[in-house]
């Protein structure tokens, strides 16, 4: 990442250096050069104007967009996610000001620069999430809106006469917790904010979006620790139920956020045991591997609604395998 960003510095400080023996520092020659050094790397949003697409956005228009098969049906989404790295802190290893910084470079450039940076030391996250890292990809309410319109990718407000392709008739989603850390908050407490901000993207788009809410809350900190978080949770009025992730492989180089067997944690259990006194769900992100500790975790609360989320998330099937990255 340091390496990226040095070059583009060098880059413009050369410019710089040159236009100045040359006596241009102060001619229209030497803003030019230097405008054009800095619009190699620089994203075009930085200008005010429409931004390059992320790599995944631009993936995605490469293809053919598909019409709805029952655009009149009435649906709603159940699993989507909202994230802006900018402003939401996602727990990354650098202070949010420098991912400001970096959000001012254009979208390929920063993919980049992560994906051959510190992501390098963390391949099971890219083999995880794939190379177009849908978690950098700001996705608030235009990106989402332009999806359910099923108009083109970016982060223009939304056009209701751009596409003319049948699009799903939602009627209302539900919001799935993907992360959050409060600042100075306890373990228990760091994640309550994310529900703030689902329920006022609720709020913004009368109740379209985030129509319900899944939070989060750390289940293994015990019921001391959870009982607080989840009473923060329930005022909000669009909570559903909570998401607190059993994924964690054997396989090293794929992205395991859980110690193995976390669902037999007593102290998990005992915080598990409030959500029935909460009337809140449990929706569980996890792998194949783990859908015997969700089992047991059901039959042991038969009263708690429990959610599998993506399908028990299969990994290493053959003909795909353990190795295959997309």
């Amino acid at each position: 990442m340091m390496a990226s960003l040095k070059d583009a510095a060098t880059g413009a400080a050369t410019v710089y250096v040159i236009c100045s023996l040359l006596k241009l520092k102060k001619s229209k020659l030497f803003l030019s050069v230097l405008a054009g050094a800095a619009s190699s790397f620089l994203s075009r949003a930085v200008l005010g104007l429409k931004r390059e697409l992320y790599p995944l956005e631009a993936w995605i228009d490469s293809g053919k967009r598909e019409k709805a098969i029952e655009p009149a049906r009435p649906m709603i989404d159940p699993h989507h996610h909202l994230w802006d790295p900018r402003m939401h802190n996602k727990g990354w290893p650098i202070n949010i000001a420098v991912v400001r910084m970096l959000y001012k470079l254009k979208p390929a450039i920063m993919t980049s620069i992560f994906l051959n940076g510190s992501l390098k030391d963390n391949p099971a996250i890219v083999t995880t999430f794939s190379k177009f890292m849908p978690l950098m990809v700001p996705y608030m309410i235009n990106e989402m809106l332009r999806d359910i319109k099923n108009a083109a990718q970016g982060s223009e407000p939304l056009n209701y006469d751009e596409s003319n392709i049948p699009s799903h008739n939602i009627k209302g989603t539900v919001y799935i917790e993907c992360g959050w850390i409060d600042e100075g908050a306890t373990e228990a407490m760091k994640s309550i904010g994310e529900a703030a901000m689902a329920q006022e993207v609720a709020k913004k788009t009368n109740n379209l979006l985030c129509t319900g809410i899944v939070g989060h809350v750390p289940l293994e900190e015990g019921a001391a620790e959870c009982r607080p978080a989840l009473e923060s949770l329930v005022r909000y009025p669009n909570v559903r139920g909570i998401r607190d992730s059993l994924a964690s492989s054997v396989h090293e180089h794929i992205f395991s956020p859980k110690e193995m067997k976390a669902a037999y944690n007593p102290k998990f259990r005992e915080a598990f045991a409030l959500l029935k006194e909460y009337d809140l769900s449990y929706d569980c992100w996890l792998y194949q591997e783990n859908i015997a500790d969700l089992r047991d975790l059901a039959l042991a609360f038969p009263e708690t609604t429990i959610i599998c989320d993506h399908v028990g998330n299969p990994i290493g099937i053959e003909p795909v395998g353990l190795e295959k990255k997309f």
